[in-house]
């Protein structure tokens, strides 16, 4: 596991060093270097700590999630593994983050296919969460509505599909005729039973709220960055730019978002009419202070949970 994350990592960070050498090369070194030199660097432990905010929130719909699924486990041992795949914010989609899944079945036996759909809805409601942030936000400060409205009615459409049990066993049934997929269609039941647990009803609503919590915070994160830089915007304008952006990053599955979301931040903070220096610098330092402290504090617990319960799941792990 530590191999291929440090894999990713390396890749990651190639990728993050040719983003910030173009980011440099066009909005010009010398403003970007003014505009940290003005930033207000006591701000950042406020920053961090909403960071951590939306980490510890995020935890608790994780816990929800556990608790829906009648999945039962120390919530110690819980929170080491939720903690741990944060390290896996670099992979696309954040689908590393199934080492959730691959810990608990390590440790506890719970199959992967009764889990994994965790990381789906989990995926699903933070993107959710964003889009209703998104839509507040536009309307707000009178952006264009009809691109975000759309796109939320489509992805709306799909949470509906998954609910409707009848007409996800029709296209799970149709599947069924393609012999690479029959041999995993008792998998795919399993985890479709896990996923309409988790994305209907109350379940859907409560799990939407947390992420609402979860991602405002870091909006507001986003927002002291900005005022730190001398920018004032209003909190729901930013919260409009950041959540927006972290869309757009999580639909493009790069890893990490990495190019998607940093652009778009970057761009719309450009059609603010903030300066092309001070817009870079504030991404730079918000995706500091978000994906790459996630991808340390997950670091370091994984290795811990590895060492502690002497799980090895390097091959396991590759070989799915």
């Amino acid at each position: 596991m530590l191999r291929k994350l440090r894999g990713k990592l390396f890749i990651s960070i190639a990728i993050a060093a040719l983003i910030g050498v173009a980011f440099s090369l066009y909005a010009n070194t010398e403003h970007i270097k003014e505009a940290f030199a003005t930033f207000a660097y006591e701000l950042l432990p406020i920053v961090l700590t909403l960071t951590v905010a939306n980490y510890l929130v995020r935890f608790v719909r994780w816990q929800f999630y556990l608790h829906a699924l009648r999945i039962d486990i120390p919530r110690s041992e819980s929170l080491g593994v939720f903690m741990s795949s944060l390290s896996m914010a670099v992979t696309p989609g954040k689908m590393g983050e199934l080492v959730k899944s691959y810990f608990l079945k390590s440790i506890h036996s719970v199959p992967i296919s009764k889990s994994a759909p965790i990381i789906l809805a989990e995926r699903v409601t933070d993107v959710l969460a964003l889009l209703i942030i998104s839509m507040i936000g536009a309307y707000s400060i009178g952006y264009e509505k009809k691109i975000i409205i759309i796109f939320s009615l489509m992805f709306i459409a799909g949470i509906a599909v998954i609910a409707s049990r009848t007409m996800s066993m029709k296209i799970i049934r149709f599947a069924e005729r393609f012999r690479f997929v029959a041999k995993w269609i008792k998998p795919i039941e399993i985890a479709y039973e896990s996923s309409h647990t988790l994305l209907v009803g109350r379940v859907l609503l409560v799990s939407t709220l947390f992420g609402l919590v979860a991602w405002f915070s870091e909006c507001i994160g986003f927002f002291f960055v900005l005022d730190g830089l001398g920018v004032h915007l209003k909190l729901l304008s930013a919260a409009f730019i950041y959540a927006f952006s972290t869309v757009v990053g999580a639909v493009s599955f790069l890893p990490g978002g990495l190019g998607a979301t940093e652009t778009s931040l970057a761009g719309l903070l450009i059609l603010a009419k903030i300066p092309k220096g001070v817009s870079v610098a504030a991404t730079f330092i918000i995706r500091a202070c978000t994906l790459w402290f996630a991808v340390i504090i997950g670091a370091g617990v994984l290795s811990y949970m590895q060492k502690r319960y002497a799980v090895t799941l390097n091959e396991r792990f590759e070989n799915n």
